[in-house]
């Protein structure tokens, strides 16, 4: 005759199961985000000390964030930093986040389908909001962006410019912060990454019409109008 196995022994198996996947989870989750970094690294789209990436932790109210003060060419998965939504870190021992925390966790609570989130310092797209020039939909990545809102200046870290952000992004994927850099967010972090590079190609691009007297040709309206339709299925 088989013996049933004691409800209190199912417990302890279902709760050994449970830290080994949350185990799992938390390294997967870190390793992702030290590759982006060092993607965007090589790209010259974060610098060794400028920009900051996240990805929300799925159903709670936690992220993992990039390190203050630590070299991102050298940055390992183990350097990330759990936060919750208002900017405690969480593991004990743990860097201090990244001073930018509350630019993530406020486009966490305002966009509950953001799974991600980067802050990069791309040359290109910086550009675009210092001189103030539009960014215009002279491709087919451009056009997937509905528009690229221009936050002016406000000082980096602070509340004010999370909020800024928040508000000048609505539903948008993307914003220009100016004097600053870009911000991107995505449902997970390899869109996000695509974003980022995407953005900073086509800046280039409009950048380059200028700096040649040249006005960049725009898509014609209906290509425009098919193509956005797509980005937002796409998002």
């Amino acid at each position: 005759m088989t013996t049933a196995t004691p409800p209190q022994d199912l417990r302890a198996q279902m709760e050994r199961i449970l830290r080994c996947f949350r185990k799992k989870a938390r390294t997967a989750a870190r390793e992702e985000l030290a590759r982006a970094v060092n993607e965007l690294y090589q790209l010259q789209l974060v610098t060794s000390t400028g920009g900051n990436l996240s990805v929300r932790i799925a159903g709670r109210d936690e992220c993992w964030i990039t390190p203050s003060q630590v070299p991102k060419g050298k940055l390992r998965p183990e350097a990330m930093v759990r936060i919750d939504l208002e900017g405690n870190a969480l593991d004990a021992g743990a860097l201090a986040p990244s001073s930018e925390w509350a630019l993530h966790t406020e486009l966490y609570k305002a966009r509950p389908e953001v799974q991600a989130v980067i802050h990069a310092h791309a040359p290109y797209a910086t550009i675009l909001g210092l001189a103030q020039l539009p960014f215009l939909p002279i491709n087919t990545d451009a056009a997937f962006l509905k528009e690229m809102p221009l936050v002016p200046f406000i000082m980096p870290g602070s509340k004010e410019l999370a909020l800024a952000v928040v508000k000048a992004m609505g539903q948008n994927p993307a914003c220009i912060m100016q004097n600053h850099g870009i911000v991107a967010v995505a449902s997970n972090l390899r869109r996000a990454i695509d974003l980022v590079e995407s953005i900073e190609r086509t800046a280039q691009l409009i950048w380059g019409c200028y700096a040649v007297g040249k006005e960049p040709p725009l898509l014609p309206p209906e290509a425009i109008r098919i193509l956005r339709e797509k980005g937002e299925m796409l998002a």
